[in-house]
């Protein structure tokens, strides 16, 4: 059969096998992605195979008035194509040809009589829609890939940015620290206090941003650990106990659950994240009256229980159309709060987005001049913590010293100021020797040379790093069961796992306070 280029329609003339004997060149150009490809032979499945149409939008089955099967011919002479939306899986907008109206006509060489008609029986689907489809999911995959790529960047810049300022506040805490164990008078000390003040406080919104930047980035982790509710709600109201009392503020804790021993699943850590930054509003936003504390205790069925969680205030209250901007990042119910009181206005929206991962929402009650509250509801197991056979013994009114003049102690930490700042603390703690090491190589040398019974260990260091210097150590026979601490600026989760995977036993985030070296030394030494 000669082919019949001059025929102006989307033609072509197939077998019963539904194979290709003859096409024009509107044919082709309809069906351009398989344009080039196109044979004598080629099958229907190939032609939408190559132009990624599903093979059930093309049935040329025919069937003549005697019932046998004839050759099948395709004419496209005019269509009106019904377009319809439907959503992948992924989520994109997807149009696709729902339905055709088509009209036939006869191509030459297949006319015997004017009685004889062959139709095409076909739901054919637009090319130039799929066409359409196609570039809008490139150009949605080219967005997502956009947003991932910002969002990396984002990530590393704030975890470099927080390693950078770590760095020199461990410097200024450390050393402010120091200070105020000397002899200083009113004024000095009053100075002295200010600075302590204002580097905590931006350690705070160092901590803020990093948290948000973590939870954005999904590097949560949620734990499940048993939490005592009576000792949780404790330990919180000893913590404002002092600045609501300064503040002329009652703070006071309540429970309906008369049982002291209550104990619950959950992350304990995150959950008094979210407390602490609900009781420092309340009280920060209250000048006088109360604040309370409560939880109250739902039974479910068998181990299941609802706790909701909640913190009062008879503060200032909050108007109706700035409820709505509270959990927005970086914004304050109202600019002029920001002047007032400070802050970031992160601790809302990083407090939502931690319940939202508990499957938890925070909500909100307020009148203006009447006060606040702040709630929400945890659903949870509740556990039996058997109480240990014998009561721990404590160290009474904490006035005996552990004695460390025994101990030898090896610092490895390039920065000169936290040489400083570390070998302060540990001398005030009565450490015997203390010996640092400018670099992983260094350490790794004085560790041939000699013996320690402890190594704080920095992560980024010169020549070689803290992992490396780490991983050299423990290769040593006698250093097999030393321990190693980490002492970094890195405190996300990943370089936590990265220094335990290298065989450190702890980690402490910059800047470090004399506190956790204590805690350290009597869990270590």
């Amino acid at each position: 059969m000669d082919k019949q280029r001059s025929f102006s329609r989307s033609f072509a003339v197939f077998d019963a096998q539904k194979r290709l004997l003859d096409w024009s060149e509107g044919f082709a150009d309809e069906f351009a992605d398989a344009a080039p490809i196109l044979a004598v032979g080629m099958s229907v499945k190939d032609i939408y195979d190559a132009c990624l149409l599903p093979e059930r939008a093309l049935d040329l089955s025919w069937v003549d008035r005697d019932g046998s099967v004839n050759t099948l011919e395709y004419i496209n002479n005019r269509q009106t194509v019904v377009v319809e939306q439907e959503v992948s899986a992924s989520g994109n907008i997807v149009r696709m040809a729902r339905s055709t109206s088509i009209v036939s006509q006869v191509h030459p060489s297949m006319c015997e009589s004017s009685d004889e008609l062959l139709r095409s029986a076909a739901l054919q689907m637009s090319v130039a829609v799929l066409k359409q489809r196609e570039e809008e999911n490139s150009r949605l995959s080219e967005q997502a890939q956009a947003a991932e790529r910002t969002s990396k960047v984002k990530s590393e810049f704030l975890a470099n940015m927080s390693h950078e300022i770590r760095t020199p506040m461990n410097g200024i805490l450390g050393m402010a620290a120091q200070l105020s164990n000397t002899d200083l008078d009113e004024t000095q000390q009053e100075m002295l206090d200010i600075i302590l003040s204002s580097g905590q406080s931006l350690l705070v919104i160092i901590n803020d941003i990093l948290d948000l930047s973590k939870i954005e980035a999904d590097k949560v982790e949620l734990e499940n650990h048993p939490i005592v509710l009576s000792k949780l709600l404790k330990e919180l109201e000893l913590l404002f106990k002092g600045v609501a009392v300064s503040k002329g503020v009652t703070l006071s804790t309540q429970s309906q659950f008369d049982r002291a021993d209550f104990v619950f699943m959950g992350d304990e850590t995150r959950i008094k994240q979210v407390l602490i930054n609900l009781l420092g509003n309340a009280i920060k936003f209250t000048d006088q009256g109360e604040v309370t504390l409560a939880a109250q205790v739902t039974k479910g069925l068998a181990e299941r229980v609802s706790i909701v969680f909640s913190v009062t205030d008879t503060g200032m209250g909050i108007q109706q159309e700035n409820v709505e901007k509270l959990f927005e990042a970086f914004s304050q119910a109202d600019t002029s709060i920001t002047r007032k009181f400070g802050g970031t206005g992160l601790g809302l929206t990083i407090a939502s987005k931690l319940l939202t991962l508990m499957g938890s929402e925070l909500k909100v009650e307020s009148e203006i001049a009447k006060g606040s509250k702040f709630f929400f509801a945890i659903e949870t197991n509740e556990c039996v913590v058997e109480q240990p056979a014998t009561p721990i013994r404590t160290l009474g009114n904490g006035a005996e010293r552990v004695d460390y003049s025994h101990v030898s102690v090896l610092i490895a930490e390039d920065n000169k100021t936290n040489q400083l700042v570390l070998s302060g603390f540990l001398n005030q703690l009565g450490v015997g020797v203390i010996t640092v090491a400018e670099n992983g190589e260094q350490a790794i040398t004085l560790c041939k040379a000699g013996h320690f019974d402890l190594i704080f260990m920095d992560m980024q260091m010169p020549i070689k790093d803290g992992l490396q210097a780490t991983i050299e150590i423990k290769q040593m026979d006698n250093y097999r069961e030393v321990p190693i601490i980490a002492l970094t600026a890195n405190v996300l989760e990943e370089d936590k796992k990265s220094c335990l995977d290298v065989g450190m036993c702890d980690f402490i985030g910059k800047p470090i306070s004399l506190a956790q070296l204590k805690c350290a030394l009597n869990t270590w030494s």
